[in-house]
């Protein structure tokens, strides 16, 4: 595990104090577990970017005009 010293502004630092209180948990996991859940926003990010930049608008017209007009099965009906 590697250490790492951040300097934060003053009320940053008393918020994230406050927080982590809150969660009962140290302030250490409380910024390890923000920083993780950042990373997971960024790579979300980039997945759905790529995604898009290869839908095929044909490709999902010819996808949706395959599936047959009947109604919905009785377990899927709201």
């Amino acid at each position: 595990m590697k250490t790492l010293q951040v300097r934060l502004p003053e009320n940053v630092h008393g918020r994230v104090t406050r927080l982590s209180r809150e969660e009962g948990i140290s302030l250490n996991q409380f910024i390890v577990t923000s920083v993780s859940n950042e990373i997971v926003r960024e790579e979300t990010r980039d997945f759905f970017r790529k995604a898009v930049s290869r839908f095929d608008p044909k490709a999902f017209a010819d996808a949706l005009a395959a599936v047959p007009d009947a109604p919905p099965a009785e377990d899927d009906a709201l």
